[in-house]
């Protein structure tokens, strides 16, 4: 399970990271300077939606 532990996210995970960060970034008008706050706004979003996924997996199937 990764949790959010940069070592353990494989390189398809920081590849959509960068994608993320990439399509954000030409969204707001490709702003100067402020690669870091793309970067950490994709990666916050992709380990949320990690997390979430682990949860569905892991929620009890009702019958």
């Amino acid at each position: 399970m990764t949790r959010g532990n940069p070592a353990q996210e494989d390189e398809a995970f920081r590849e959509a990271v960068r994608r993320t960060a990439y399509f954000l970034w030409e969204q707001d008008g490709r702003p100067h300077g402020r690669h870091d706050e793309y970067y950490l706004r994709a990666l916050d979003q992709h380990r949320r939606e990690r997390r979430f996924d682990e949860w569905l997996k892991d929620e009890p199937k009702e019958e």
